[in-house]
């Protein structure tokens, strides 16, 4: 972890390349859903299979990957690692641009998800190699403002720019390969590695195996709880945004139209929220008020979406303040890194990042569950909705209270202790 009191150019610098693959591959995340008609039609798939294609067989990858992602990286250094990822995205996205069969394309799209699953892990080291530590919160929010300019890009601006050159999704594909590749050559030349971070300091460290460090980290009670809080926090943007938001609006008789755009509206209020819920955990040296205080926001906001009658405007007040609601788990990072050893600390934070993906691999599935049900196999109806997104409400008040009881303030100081000796 870097003990870093100021900026620097270089530092900096090196944050902003690893931010930018991050937006690179959140555009990777979303941007097939941009081009899902095309895509079916190419390959002759059903709507099924192209979830498959498009997010499942991603995810599956990505989230399985947090875990060893955060051991690789602190075992073989940020610039191999986040050089091979964008190298693998970047030559995956080629590969999926001249697929002509939907296996081959399943493959590459796997391949993708690998690449992928370093991104936010990678940045999020950067920030603790290489800015003050006193910034941190601030720069983990200001990384997911930048993240999430990604599926931003991947919506309209993609068709706009695909419209205006008469571009096939194909042919968009391969230009994102050679974006990819311009990003692999500024991680080769100017990200460096920075395991020692002040010439007037020598950290002891004693070397331990990748076992006794998973062991290490799966043994704290505080890993989970962060990590959970994160997981029930996040999740309802996460379901609204890629299953039944639009269709629950609609039945309040929101046109599809603008309930797309109170979505992007919740996107918004989480992408502008990060950075300041960063600012005020970092000023005010409290991680779990700002934790409290977004879980309060976003328990308020779904209850208010989800079972009172509002006006358009109301809901659309209501989806930003859902976005401020589900920014809290970007100080969860914080919090989580000062929870963890170095041995381990990029491992931490891929635990925490991977617990945000089992939440929606496994509750959006089974609250679809419940809607069948509820629904007798037909069309939902609204009052199935209420009854099933108690699930969500639960989920948000499971975070509430982890945080107001159970996570333990570390005031913005490593819990972990460090042994330093200066040179002569």
């Amino acid at each position: 972890m870097s003990v870093n009191s100021k900026f620097s150019i270089k530092g900096l610098f090196i944050w902003l390349i690893c931010a930018i693959f991050f937006t690179y591959e959140f555009l990777l995340r979303t941007v097939l859903g941009t081009f899902e008609a095309d895509i079916i039609a190419v390959f002759h798939i059903t709507i099924v299979s192209f979830a498959l294609l498009s997010t499942t067989s991603y995810q599956l990858i990505y989230g399985a990957m947090q875990l060893p992602v955060g051991f690789l990286v602190d075992r073989f250094g940020l610039k191999f690692t986040l050089a091979s990822a964008v190298i693998i995205c970047s030559l995956s996205v080629f590969g999926f641009s001249i697929s002509h069969h939907f296996n081959t394309a399943l493959v590459m799209r796997m391949l993708m998800g690998l690449g992928s699953s370093f991104g936010f892990v990678c940045v999020l080291v950067a920030v603790y190699d290489w800015l003050p530590r006193k910034y941190i919160a601030f720069f983990i929010g200001l990384s997911q403002f930048i993240g999430t300019l990604g599926p931003m890009i991947a919506a309209g601006p993609l068709v706009s720019l695909a419209q205006q050159f008469q571009l096939s999704w194909r042919s968009l594909f391969f230009y994102c390969s050679i974006v990819g590749l311009i990003i692999a050559g500024f991680v080769l030349v100017f990200v460096r590695n920075n395991k020692a971070t002040s010439e007037s300091m020598i950290i002891l460290k004693t070397p331990q195996s990748i076992v006794s460090n998973v062991l290490a980290l799966i043994s704290q009670p505080q890993v989970w709880l962060i990590a959970i809080y994160s997981g029930s926090t996040y999740f309802v943007i996460d379901y609204l945004s890629e299953n039944a938001g639009i269709s629950f609006l609609q039945l309040n008789g929101i046109s599809a139209t603008s309930s797309s755009f109170m979505i992007t509206i919740a996107w918004l209020g989480f992408a502008i929220s990060c950075p300041i819920v960063g600012i005020i955990s970092d000023r005010i040296k409290n991680r779990t008020l700002t934790l409290i205080g977004t879980a309060i926001v976003g328990l308020a906001s779904a209850l208010c979406i989800f079972y009172l009658p509002l006006t358009s405007l109301w809901y659309f007040i209501a989806f930003f303040c859902l976005g401020i609601g589900t920014s809290g788990q970007s100080v969860a990072f914080a919090i989580m890194a000062e929870q963890c050893n170095n041995n381990y600390l990029a491992a931490g934070l891929g635990l925490n990042n991977a617990m945000m993906f089992f939440f929606g691999s496994f509750f959006a599935p089974f609250i679809g569950y419940l809607l069948h049900q509820l629904s007798h196999a037909s069309a939902p109806l609204l009052s199935d909705y209420h009854q099933a997104f108690l699930v969500i409400i639960a989920m948000i008040a499971l975070g509430l209270i982890i945080s107001s009881f159970f996570i333990k303030e570390t005031f913005c100081k490593s819990t972990k202790y460090m042994t330093i000796l200066k040179q002569d």
